[in-house]
This record gives structure tokens, C-alpha cells and sequence, in this order.
């Protein structure tokens, strides 16, 4: 009969439960990171494509906090809360949201051209983005 036998498989298990434990704690440091690049960059894009008119609209625009389950982790960013006025023509007379502005402006109306500011800032940070959740994995993960 044949017999197998392992020396140090021990270590080897160590190392991926030391690794596994340093990617939980360093995944939502990487979203929040790379979250404050991306929200600070569709700030400026909105701030450059004329988006200011609606008074705080730009700066409604913020990171959730990191959502997900254990296998699965995220962060949005998009305009929240809503502003101080509503939409009359339309008969509402609430406090229109500003994730709904930001719609509008991202794709238009039939009536007003499209000022995609969120399109063109995420790509625009893209690699900004990117760096920055690096760093934060090679500080955390010493890798």
C-alpha cells in the first residue's frame, strides 16, 4: 500500500490564513480610497462641465460607506440627499433628489444636451483610481 506523507504543510496554511486575513481588512481600505479619488474627481468635472447652478448639487456628490457580504464588498458614488426645491412645472412641490438631477444631467432631456460628468470623470480617474487602492494594498499586504 502506498503512504503519502508531507513535512511544512503546516506553514503553508499559515501563510494563506495570514494572507486571507490581511485581504479582509485591506479590501474596504481600498474602496474607501479609491472612492475619495473618484468622488473628488466627478466633483470636478461636474464643477467644469456648469453643473453649479443648482447649488449643492456638487457637493451632494459622496461615497456610500462599504456595502456587500463576506465574499462581496462595494462602494457607490453619486449625488445623495436632495436639494431644496422641487420641480413645479411637473406639480412637485417636494425637494427634488439629487441623484435625479444628476440624471438629467448625465444623459439630457429632450430639451437640454447631456453634460455626462460622471461618465467622463470615472474615466478620466480611472487609473488614479486604481493607483491609489494599490498603495493601500501594498501598505496593508506588505506585497
Amino acid at each position: 500500500m502506498a503512504e503519502f506523507s508531507t513535512t511544512g504543510l503546516e506553514d503553508v496554511i499559515e501563510a494563506f490564513s495570514r494572507r486571507e486575513q490581511a485581504t479582509v481588512e485591506a479590501v474596504p481600505k481600498m474602496l474607501k480610497a479609491g472612492a475619495d479619488v473618484l468622488v473628488e474627481a466627478q466633483k470636478a468635472e461636474a464643477q467644469a462641465m456648469g453643473l453649479h447652478e443648482t447649488g449643492g448639487f456638487i457637493n451632494s456628490i459622496k461615497a456610500t460607506a462599504v456595502k456587500g457580504d463576506s465574499t462581496e464588498k462595494h462602494i457607490d458614488v453619486f449625488p445623495q440627499g436632495r436639494a431644496k426645491h422641487g420641480n413645479d412645472r411637473k406639480g412637485d412641490r417636494g425637494n427634488v433628489r439629487y441623484a435625479t438631477i444628476g440624471f438629467v444631467a448625465e444623459y439630457g432631456t429632450s430639451s437640454q444636451q447631456p453634460r455626462p460628468y460622471m461618465t467622463v470623470a470615472n474615466e478620466k480617474a480611472h487609473e488614479k483610481v486604481v493607483e491609489a487602492q494599490r498603495e493601500v494594498w501594498e501598505r496593508e499586504t506588505g506585497q
